[in-house]
């Protein structure tokens, strides 16, 4: 923070408040997510426990685009501190819930804080930064939200462990207070123009990612991915989609932008995939490397390291210097690396631990090629007033990708797991030792799974590197529009100071 003035200080602190709650938030949805019938045995025993997680994710998705088109309207922090409150407020109920079905209803009231939280997160950066100082805070953002969603499940183990699972709730809930008030007190009041919401518009938005979030959440446990009732969810999707698309055309506010230009399709298309792309492969890395070596969730965590180690290599330069070189060149090398890294751990992940972390770094390396670099350059062609409605709905694509992506990656494991699956039988004689007979039983079973696991990773791995050199090629197709957005600020705002001369 050397060599700033007082109000960039004061920025500063204000975007490391922000990225405190967007900590807190993404972590919100996994830190119970592991282990949470035994983590809430000192609640009366419900069949409703499977929902505690799916309803944090419906809101917290749902909602992405909301909370960042609601600050368009009436600026960033009137709606930060809703957003701020309805998390804290969720998070301290959830801590004192006496039952389970308790607990469904205030994450909900959680989620919901959640959504607006991360929606806002990446918005306010377009809101308070020009073009060519948004790379630092963009990063700043990316990295607390990838460090909630990768290291959420172990700190909720660790929590749980040697404490309480109450207290997860406490920390979370703590936490956010302290990054709304950094924010509250440090961060400059802007301007906002009171347009009119569409309100149709905004409900029919909200449960278009709220029905993609909860068939995501209910597929494979609730009803198999070839089902009528998944194709039910399908067919509604479809027609909200259809509906928003119609209802966002009429509007004179959308919620949801239509009628971009054809570069912002592209980079929506390419953080959707990416993400789903991304996140199934590290789905199958967290279950791989737990039945390969141990079950040690810390273990499993600490993996992730090397991957954000690799995505420093390429993101902290690539965040600064997409204004000048165009989002192409880093996207198009980032899907080549992960293609490479997707192959190189086809041979090399089962090999040891130092191979599995090796393919994970690669890995990280590509990724950290794509993601803020889409950000960034996608924040470039859009106008200030408008940056909630943009990057809300960028950022809730990318959420709606990940999503879909374990879904898909958890219906092949589902469905691989159970082909030709024969459950072991133990035959009681005078003479058996139960003991013996279950630790063999157990242990066959889990050959079992670790066979399974391994042949659905070596498909996965292939399909997906031929995805993400489809992904490359795509990419470079992107026009270099957000250099020449760029070069016609810098323009626009030289031939202001001319003027005023």
């Amino acid at each position: 923070m050397m060599g700033m003035n007082r109000q960039e200080l004061n920025r500063a602190i204000g975007m490391w408040g922000i990225a405190l709650c967007v900590f807190a938030a993404a972590a919100g949805w996994v830190f119970i997510r592991f282990g949470q019938a035994w983590s809430l045995t000192d609640l009366p025993i419900s069949t409703h426990i499977g929902y505690v997680v799916p309803i944090y994710v419906v809101l917290e998705v749902a909602l992405m685009p909301i909370g960042a088109k609601m600050a368009d309207i009436h600026g960033f922090k009137p709606i930060f501190a809703i957003g701020a409150s309805v998390y804290i407020l969720g998070s301290m109920l959830s801590m004192i819930s006496p039952t389970v079905e308790h607990m469904i209803v205030f994450r909900f009231i959680q989620g919901a804080g959640a959504g607006i939280i991360i929606g806002l997160g990446f918005s306010v950066v377009g809101r308070f930064y020009d073009n060519e100082k948004r790379g630092k805070p963009n990063e700043l953002m990316t990295i607390a939200f990838a460090f909630g969603s990768l290291f959420g499940t172990a700190i909720g183990f660790f929590l749980t462990d040697n404490y309480d699972w109450r207290i997860g709730f406490l920390c979370f809930g703590i936490i956010t207070a302290v990054g709304f008030f950094m924010t509250w007190f440090f961060l400059e009041p802007e301007e906002h123009d009171d347009r009119k919401p569409d309100v149709l518009n905004m409900v029919l938005t909200a449960l278009l990612f709220g029905i993609v979030a909860l068939y995501t959440q209910s597929v494979n446990i609730e009803f198999p991915i070839f089902s009528w009732k998944s194709l039910l969810f399908i067919g509604t999707i479809a027609v909200l989609v259809v509906l928003v698309i119609v209802q966002s055309k009429r509007s004179e506010n959308p919620t949801i932008p239509v009628g971009i230009p054809m570069f912002e399709k592209k980079l929506m298309f390419l953080m959707f995939m990416f993400s789903l792309c991304g996140l199934g492969l590290i789905q199958y890395f967290f279950k791989l490397y737990l039945t390969y070596y141990e079950f040690d969730i810390y273990k499993a965590s600490s993996m992730f390291i090397f991957m954000l180690a690799g995505a420093a290599v390429t993101s902290l330069a690539g965040c600064r210097l997409v204004f000048k070189t165009g989002v192409r060149p880093w996207v198009v090398l980032g899907g080549i690396i992960v293609t490479i890294a997707l192959i190189l751990t086809h041979f090399i992940a089962d090999d040891g631990v130092p191979q599995f972390a090796a393919s994970v770094f690669v890995f990280g390396i590509g990724l950290g090629c794509i993601v803020t670099e889409i950000l960034c350059s996608f924040q470039t062609v859009v106008r200030k007033e408008d940056m909630g409605s943009h990057t809300g709905a960028l950022m809730a694509i990318r959420m709606a990708g990940i999503l879909v992506g374990n879904a898909i990656v958890g219906s092949y494991i589902e469905e691989n797991m159970h082909m030709d699956y024969q459950g072991n039988v133990i035959h009681l004689t005078p003479d058996t030792e139960i003991i013996s007979e279950i630790g063999a039983a157990v242990i066959n079973d889990l050959a079992y799974v670790v066979e399974k696991l391994n042949e659905s990773f070596v498909t996965v791995l292939l399909f997906m590197a031929v995805v993400t050199a489809f992904l490359a090629i795509v990419s470079y197709t992107v026009e270099k529009d957000d250099v020449k957005a760029l070069e016609g600020a810098s323009e626009e705002e030289d031939g202001e100071i001319t003027e005023e001369s």
